[in-house]
């Protein structure tokens, strides 16, 4: 009953205070995990100091790309927004060191048009239409972290399938 409160309240602070989250108000999202260890014992039948709840979205992004990106010599870029979530843009730049990459050659990140805050989608389909030979992944957020612009997955995606089916 209190699940839609307690988004509704999350949520507010996201709003209000964007990452600070992680660390202040009644629910730090740091410590998310610890709030519900004790709910987690009975499911799982162990103590709760034998229970371990673990991941954030960075390491999530890790294994996504270890399973994900396996670049070529003719494929190798990693696709993004700029000014991605700046553990998003570090996760990407260790996968490409990991690989042996050039960072600057492999990590290709559109940016807005001069004299605009947010990525027209136009010119992100342009991108994957002109270098999607040479582009591995396409790792875009839903929502940009500093101007909150939604971005338009479902036609990125149909750009990115099109383009690795043409070649």
């Amino acid at each position: 009953k209190m699940v839609k409160t307690y988004l509704e309240e999350e949520l507010d602070k996201w709003a209000k205070i964007a990452a600070y989250g992680h660390e202040v108000g009644k629910r730090p999202w740091i410590t998310g995990d610890e709030s519900i260890v004790g709910l987690m014992k009975d499911i799982v039948g162990a103590n709760e100091k034998e229970i371990a709840l673990m991941n954030a979205l960075t390491v999530n992004l890790h294994l996504l790309m270890l399973s994900f990106f396996k670049p070529t010599p003719k494929r190798y870029k990693i696709l993004l927004e700029a000014k991605a979530f700046p553990s998003d843009h570090y996760a990407i730049e260790s996968q490409l060191q990991l690989h042996g990459l050039n960072i600057e050659e492999s990590m290709r990140m559109v940016k807005p048009r001069e004299g605009e805050e947010t990525l027209r989608t136009e010119d992100i389909l342009e991108v994957i239409e002109k270098e999607g030979d040479s582009i591995a992944v396409i790792l875009f957020s839903g929502v940009h972290f500093y101007t909150g612009q939604h971005f338009n997955i479902p036609a990125i995606t149909k750009a990115g399938q099109a383009k690795l089916t043409k070649s």
